[in-house]
C-alpha cells in the first residue's frame, strides 16, 4: 500500500507536469491529440527518474538503458490508453456533459480562469484529465509487475 501511495505521489506531481505541458502546447495552437504525445513523453521521462530513485528503491534497481527501455515500453501501452481514452472522451463524452447545465458552468468557469473562450480547449483538458486518471492504473501495474518486478 505504501508504495502505491508513493506512486500516486510521483504519478500526481507528472499529471502536474504532463497538464502544464498540454496545456501550453494545446492553448497555444497545437493538436490536442499532439500536445498528448508530447506532454506523455516529457512527463513518463520525469516519472521514471522519481519512480526508479524513490518508488520503487527498495528492490535495488539502478537507472539505466534497459530499465528505461522497459519502463517506456510499459509507458508506450500506457501512452495509447491515454489517447485512445482522450479521443474518446473529447469526441463522445465531452459533446455529451456539454448538454448538462451543471457541466455548461464548469466548462465557462474554467474558460475564465484560464482566459479563453474556446471551449475545445477546456473541455480538451478534461479529457486530458481522464486519460491520465485512466492511464495511471495501468501504469502502477505495469511498472510494479514488469519493469520493477522483485528479482
Amino acid at each position: 500500500m505504501l508504495r502505491f501511495i508513493k506512486f500516486c505521489i510521483v504519478g500526481g506531481t507528472g499529471a502536474i507536469v504532463n497538464l502544464l505541458i498540454f496545456g501550453i502546447l494545446n492553448f497555444s495552437g497545437m493538436n490536442y491529440l499532439l500536445s498528448s504525445f508530447f506532454s506523455f513523453v516529457l512527463s513518463a521521462t520525469f516519472v521514471y527518474e522519481i519512480n526508479t530513485l524513490w518508488t520503487f528503491k527498495d528492490r535495488g534497481f539502478k537507472k539505466s538503458k534497459k530499465l528505461w527501455a522497459t519502463y517506456m515500453c510499459v509507458s508506450t501501452c500506457t501512452l495509447c490508453i491515454n489517447l485512445l481514452t482522450l479521443y474518446l472522451s473529447e469526441n463522445f463524452l465531452m459533446p455529451l456533459l456539454s448538454n448538462i447545465w451543471f457541466f455548461q458552468k464548469v466548462f465557462e468557469i474554467t474558460g475564465f480562469l484560464l482566459k479563453t473562450n474556446n471551449m475545445e480547449k477546456v473541455t480538451a483538458l478534461y479529457s486530458q484529465c481522464i486519460g491520465i486518471g485512466i492511464g495511471t492504473v495501468f501504469n502502477f501495474f505495469g511498472s510494479n509487475f514488469i519493469t520493477y518486478k522483485k528479482k
